[in-house]
């Protein structure tokens, strides 16, 4: 750690042993900016000005610490917040770096057969049939509060097929059950219609979004 910036933190840290801190937190934005002009102390939602106006000081030295670390490595995901923890006692800075993590919960799986719904369905594999379909992937664009059935998908030949009004109606329906399913991050579905079989293969799963930290630098003062 510089000099100046070792100052800096034992001039401050009296005040923290002093309020009785163990854990010191200072939030800052992606801009390296703090967010208040104080501190959260113990893990008590409640800002505590600084005796002493410090904050550009301490947004120079964050910037110093994270560098070019303004990712996470694993993910490529950018850190959207970085965290300073002190610990008076030890005297140690670390800084941590917010990032979102976006995955999909277990895919569950229902198949359909023609039988149990004839009315709706024979007409999707009639047409299927007569537009020489193999078997086919209908995809799901969902999230971002919008969500939409693809027009045209490939079947297992590569074959374009329009999708059919049926078919949308049908899909549709199966997505409406799982409510929220365009809201927010959204989620994964895909319909297979498989004509040799007369049946259908809904796969749905709501994607997650999660935010996680990584620890960027550790110095003692």
């Amino acid at each position: 750690m510089e000099q100046k910036y070792k100052v800096l933190f034992n001039l401050i840290n009296p005040s923290f042993i002093k309020s009785g801190c163990k854990k010191v937190f200072i939030e800052f934005g992606d801009d390296f900016n703090s967010y208040s002009n104080g501190y959260e102390c113990n893990y008590i939602q409640k800002n505590i000005p600084f005796l002493v106006p410090v904050e550009r000081e301490l947004s120079e030295y964050v910037e110093e610490a994270v560098g070019d670390e303004t990712y996470h490595e694993d993910t490529e995901s950018e850190y959207y917040t970085f965290e300073v923890e002190i610990n008076p006692e030890f005297k140690s800075v670390e800084v941590f770096g917010t990032y979102t993590v976006y995955g999909t919960e277990p895919i569950e799986e229902t198949v359909i057969e023609m039988e149990e719904e004839p009315e709706e369905f024979k007409p999707i594999f009639d047409y299927l049939n007569d537009e020489g379909s193999d078997i086919l992937e209908v995809n799901v664009d969902a999230g971002g509060d919008s969500g939409w059935i693809h027009d045209t998908n490939d079947d297992v030949n590569g074959k374009s097929i329009t999708t059919s009004n049926q078919m949308e109606k049908v899909c549709y329906r199966l997505l409406n059950q799982h409510s929220g399913w365009e809201i927010n991050e959204g989620s994964h579905a895909k319909f297979t219609f498989d004509p040799h079989r007369n049946i259908i293969i809904f796969e749905f799963a709501y994607n997650t979004e999660e935010q996680a930290r990584e620890l960027v630098s550790s110095e003692k003062f």
